[in-house]
């Protein structure tokens, strides 16, 4: 009986914890010269930024936003041997570029038998559902960039979203980045968690925590140059027929140098 309980105890855990892999885009360049190619990937993982499991490319959209405010949808192509989603853009202009990814809300419901990814509706022993929906930000310069440029804060309508006020460019070790959390357009106070490329290898750790305040805004120090990530998760309960809650997390990335 006690290795019945162990096992499905180590079952749920597993797939709980999977619901929590971080949806993250990786540019291959952060910063980069016009007429160069930027491969980038979408990684799915809790060990930054190695990917642990490939997103269903049905259920991602990759969109990149142009200096000229242009929207461009971006194909995509699984690559089975590092666990991603690929694809790559070419600018044609110099300036800052802002590419998104949102992963469609998809159910999971946790039973007495274990997690199902599938509606609650018509399941037995549901003890909990919830819709998942990801969300991702990379902010990347191309050529000369103007300490002027404010394009890297432009509000870019995800739902729930983490703009820098600060144009991460510029940045190094040693200096506070604001950030401002809104989630349906208005600012919004949640726990802001932050840390960089290979801060450390274990799974799901940070190298910052902290709140932002009523008006959504939260600081952050860049202690290492690197591939920074910041992370949000807004959580509310609704009435469903099919789940109980609905999950968002969102992911800004850019890079100190």
């Amino acid at each position: 009986m006690k290795r019945f309980f162990l096992t499905i105890f180590l079952l749920l855990w597993g797939v709980s914890n999977a619901l929590a892999h971080e949806f993250i885009l990786k540019p291959y360049y952060f910063s980069l010269p016009l007429g160069q190619a930027n491969p980038f990937q979408v990684i799915s993982t809790h060990t930054f930024m190695l990917s642990e499991e490939t997103e269903p490319v049905d259920k991602v959209k990759i969109t990149l936003l142009t200096p000229s405010q242009q929207k461009q949808n971006l194909s995509l192509k699984p690559n089975e041997q590092l666990l991603t989603l690929d694809g790559s853009f070419e600018p044609q202009a110099e300036g800052t570029y802002i590419l998104l990814g949102h992963r469609e809300g998809m159910i999971w419901t946790k039973t007495t038998s274990g997690w199902k990814q599938q509606s609650k509706k018509g399941l037995t022993g549901v003890l909990s559902s919830g819709k998942y929906e990801k969300l991702a930000k990379a902010i990347i310069n191309v050529g000369q960039v103007s300490p002027q440029d404010s394009f890297f804060k432009h509000k870019t309508g995800q739902i729930l979203e983490i703009t820098p006020l600060i144009n991460p460019y510029f940045l190094k070790a040693g200096d506070l980045l604001p950030v401002q959390i809104t989630y349906k357009g208005k600012p919004f106070s949640l726990e802001v968690r932050a840390t960089y490329d290979r801060f450390s290898l274990q799974e799901g750790t940070y190298a910052y925590l902290t709140q932002s305040n009523e008006q959504g805004i939260a600081y952050i120090k860049i202690t290492a140059p690197g591939i920074w990530m910041v992370r949000v998760e807004k959580e509310e309960q609704v009435s469903s027929p099919d789940y109980d809650k609905h999950v968002i997390r969102s992911v800004l990335t850019f890079e100190v140098r």
